[in-house]
């Protein structure tokens, strides 16, 4: 498949998915920019586009760095990110990462001259969906947009009204995950060229877990998916399937990066959801996360752990919290008319 590309920073592109500009919306209609996870790229986002087209919405998925049609990783940043190294180059490899999605959005908004916020702050604008990993690399562009340009960062100022955080695991804000947590990529039992792959099936299931409410990670079913639900990735053509998915190893840097930047990506989530500077510089967005009682254990535990951050450094901006029930990690395919307006909610 093909794909539109921007720049996004010297010696960078990234494709992306458009939806274009609704036929019938007001002048002041709203985007949603949307940034996939691990294996999975940009496409898995597919039907969300003509769903958009119909609700009046501009949809907008990039792929990121390395991601088919977007520039690959340079030999160099790929040794720091699976080797790792200084945190002075880590602290720069994440705010390059940071600045290219928010160049990326800059040169979007000024090609397509995207609508800013409306007056009341209920639409137009952008709503920023980060979905699983992608939550990583949406906080890092928050975080460091202060250190580009003052034009870029009036204009992303002048859009961004929404951060929606969808089904975020602690590990993709940087912090510990319950000594509970299992899943096939930390399985050594499973051979190591499979991993991606049988998570990619693994975290497209469903959950049984127990009391939410109590907030116990012993609760949560970890392990073993319900039997009560298809995992979403039977609804998956084979051929679409295979154009969505990453599970070699141009997508092991995503799984490395996890590890080896586990301080930079605490220190871009704190950053961008607590920070007083930060906060300032983006007066209208809200910050929403989204999980649900059915999806795989690392949702809730994600939540409780930016439930408990919150309690430490926020207070400036609280983050709201949806629990939608009865949905799994792929609310998105699985759903996506329900998601969409999901993902609309979420901004209000």
């Amino acid at each position: 498949m093909t794909f539109d590309t921007l720049p996004a920073g010297p010696g960078v592109e990234l494709s992306y998915v458009d939806s274009g500009a609704p036929y019938y919306a007001s002048s002041v209609y709203t985007t949603i920019v949307a940034i996939h996870g691990l294996c999975f790229t940009n496409l898995i986002f597919q039907q969300l586009l003509s769903i958009a087209r119909q609700k009046g919405v501009r949809f907008v998925a990039p792929n990121r760095r390395s991601y088919p049609g977007s520039t690959s990783f340079s030999p160099e940043e790929i040794d720091l990110i699976i080797n790792g190294g200084t945190e002075e180059a880590k602290d720069a490899e994440m705010q390059s990462i940071g600045h290219q999605i928010a160049i990326f959005l800059d040169n979007f908004i000024q090609k397509f001259n995207i609508p800013p916020i409306s007056k009341d702050g209920k639409s137009g604008g952008i709503i920023f969906l980060g979905w699983s990993l992608g939550c990583t690399f949406t906080l890092a562009t928050l975080a460091n947009t202060l250190t580009l340009p003052l034009a870029v960062r009036n204009r992303l100022a002048s859009r961004i009204r929404s951060v929606v955080l969808y089904d975020p695991a602690p590990s993709i804000l940087g912090l510990p995950s319950p000594e509970e947590n299992w899943a096939p990529l930390v399985d050594t039992t499973i051979p190591e060229d499979l991993r991606l792959q049988a998570f990619g099936h693994w975290v497209t299931s469903y959950f049984d877990h127990g009391d939410l409410s109590k907030r116990d990670p012993a609760l949560l079913s970890w392990i073993i998916p319900s039997v009560n639900r298809v995992p979403t990735i039977y609804s998956m053509p084979e051929a679409k399937l295979k154009e969505m998915t990453l599970f070699g190893p141009d997508a092991l840097p995503d799984l490395l990066m996890l590890i080896n930047f586990e301080s930079q990506i605490r220190a871009a989530y704190r950053k961008a959801c607590y920070n007083s500077t930060v906060l300032d510089a983006f007066p209208n967005v809200t910050y929403t996360v989204l999980t649900s009682n059915t999806t795989a254990a690392f949702g809730p535990s994600g939540m409780w752990a930016m439930q408990d951050d919150e309690k430490q450094f926020g207070g400036k901006r609280p983050v709201i919290y949806k629990l939608i029930p009865n949905i799994n990690h792929f609310w998105h395919w699985a759903d996506p008319w329900k998601a969409f307006q999901g993902f609309l909610d979420a901004a209000c």
